[in-house]
C-alpha cells in the first residue's frame, strides 16, 4: 500500500497544480503531513512538504515555501531516497529563480539534481533537472541544448507535458536569437501537448510567449499585446504570482520597444503594486530597478539615479549581491552619461568588487573596462573644455 499512497499523492498534487488549486493542495498536504509524521513515513512526509512549497511559491508566499522545502530536502537526505532529494533540489531551485533571482544558487541545486538523477539512471528526473538548467541558462545556445536533450528524454517516456515544457523552452531560445519563425512554429506544436496534459498555466505560458513573438512585427503587434494580455489574465485567475510578475514585466518591455512609454510605465506600476501587495522585497528590487531604466530611457538622469539607489540598497538589505552590483554598475552608467566620471568609478568600483567576491570573471571584466573607458572620456572631457565644447563639468 505504501508505493500506491506515495503515488497516489504526488499525482493528485501535480493534477492540482495544473488547475491552480492551490488552496487544495495545502489542506490536502497539511493533512498528509501530519498523518505521515505520526505514522513516521518518511516518503510521504516529503511529498507534502514539497506540495506545500510548491503552492506557497505559486501564491507569491516564498518565505514560507523555502522553509517547506528545505525541511523535505533533509528529511528525504535523511531517509536516503535519492528521487525525493532531487525532487527538492528542482523545488529548492525554482523558489531561488522565481521568488529570490537567486541564479547562481539555482544553478548549484539544479546541478546537483543532474548529477544524482544521472546516477541514479531516473531519466524523468534528469530531464527535469536539465529543463531547470536550461530555464536559467544565460546562453541562448545552452537553453537550445539542454531543450533538445529533454526532448529526447520526454518522447522516450511519452511525457506530453515534459515535452510541452522542452518545446516551449527551446521556442524561448529562438525568441531570444530574434528567430520569431522558429519560435513561433515551436510554439504552436508545446500548445498543442500542453492543452492535451491538460495543464492550464503552461498552456497560458504559451500563449503569452506566441504573443511576444507576435509583438515584433507591427503587422502583429496588437494581437501579440492581446494574448499577452491573456496571459496575464490567467495567471492572475490561477494566482500564479511569478508568472503574473513575469507576464506584467514581458508587457511593460514589449511596450517600452514599441516606444509607448506611458502604457509601459502603466505596467511597471503594477508589478510594483504586486510586490508590494505580497510584501515580497526582491520583486520590489526587481521593479525599481526597472523603473530606473524607464526613468532613463525618458532623459531623466537624476530620477533614474535615485531608482536605481534605491534598487541597489533593496539589493544589499536582501543579501542579493548579484543583482546590487547590477544595479550599481547602472548607476554608474548613469554618472557617466552625465559627465561624472569620478562618480561613475564608485559606482563602477564597487560593482566589480562585488562581481569579484561573486567570483564572476567575465562581469568583473566588463566593470574594469567600463572603469577604463571612463578615465577615456575624463580626459577627452578635460580636452573638449579646453576648447569650449564641454557640456557638462566633469572630473
Amino acid at each position: 500500500m505504501m508505493p500506491t499512497k506515495t503515488d497516489s499523492l504526488r499525482y493528485d498534487i501535480r493534477e492540482l497544480m495544473k488547475s491552480g488549486a492551490y488552496s487544495e493542495i495545502i489542506d490536502r498536504c497539511h493533512l498528509e503531513l501530519t498523518m505521515a509524521r505520526r505514522e513516521k513515513r518518511g516518503s510521504v512526509e516529503v511529498i507534502a512538504l514539497l506540495g506545500l512549497a510548491e503552492a506557497q511559491t505559486s501564491l507569491g508566499h516564498f518565505g514560507f515555501a523555502r522553509d517547506y522545502v528545505d525541511q523535505a530536502l533533509a528529511r528525504a537526505e535523511e531517509i536516503r531516497s535519492i528521487g525525493q532529494t532531487v525532487d527538492a533540489l528542482i523545488v529548492r531551485a525554482r523558489i531561488a529563480r522565481e521568488g529570490f533571482f537567486q541564479t547562481a544558487e539555482a544553478d548549484e541545486d539544479y546541478q546537483r539534481a543532474v548529477d544524482l538523477a544521472f546516477e541514479a539512471g531516473d531519466m524523468r528526473r534528469y530531464g527535469l533537472s536539465l529543463l531547470g538548467m536550461g530555464e536559467i541558462a544565460a546562453n541562448p545556445t545552452h537553453s537550445s541544448k539542454q531543450a533538445w536533450r529533454v526532448i529526447d528524454i520526454a518522447r522516450e517516456a511519452d511525457d506530453g507535458q515534459l515535452e510541452a515544457r522542452a518545446i516551449l523552452l527551446l521556442s524561448n531560445a529562438f525568441i531570444r536569437q530574434s528567430d520569431y519563425k522558429k519560435a513561433s512554429d515551436g510554439l504552436l506544436v508545446a500548445l498543442r501537448k500542453a492543452q492535451a496534459a491538460q495543464d492550464r498555466l503552461l498552456e497560458s505560458l504559451i500563449i503569452g510567449q506566441q504573443g511576444l513573438a507576435l509583438a515584433q512585427d507591427s503587422d502583429t503587434f496588437q494581437r501579440g499585446i492581446e494574448q499577452q494580455l491573456t496571459a496575464l489574465e490567467v495567471a492572475r485567475g490561477l494566482q500564479a504570482i511569478f508568472h503574473e510578475f513575469m507576464r506584467l514585466y514581458t508587457l511593460a518591455m514589449t511596450l517600452l520597444a514599441a516606444n509607448d512609454y506611458d502604457e509601459a510605465r502603466s505596467y511597471f506600476d503594477q508589478m510594483l503594486a504586486l510586490s508590494q501587495d505580497v510584501e515580497h522585497k526582491p520583486y520590489e528590487m526587481y521593479t525599481l530597478g526597472m523603473l530606473g531604466q524607464w526613468h532613463e530611457l525618458r532623459g531623466k538622469p537624476d530620477i533614474a539615479i535615485a531608482y536605481f539607489g534605491r534598487a541597489a540598497d533593496s539589493a544589499r538589505n536582501i543579501a542579493n549581491p548579484a543583482y546590487e552590483a547590477r544595479y550599481l554598475y547602472a548607476l554608474g552608467s548613469v554618472h557617466q552619461s552625465q559627465w561624472d566620471f569620478a562618480g561613475a568609478r564608485r559606482q563602477f568600483a564597487q560593482a566589480r568588487a562585488l562581481y569579484r567576491s561573486l567570483e564572476d570573471s567575465r562581469n568583473a571584466t566588463r566593470v574594469s573596462a567600463a572603469i577604463l573607458y571612463s578615465y577615456v572620456l575624463a580626459f577627452a572631457s578635460r580636452f573638449m573644455r579646453l576648447i569650449g565644447l564641454q557640456p557638462k563639468d566633469g572630473q
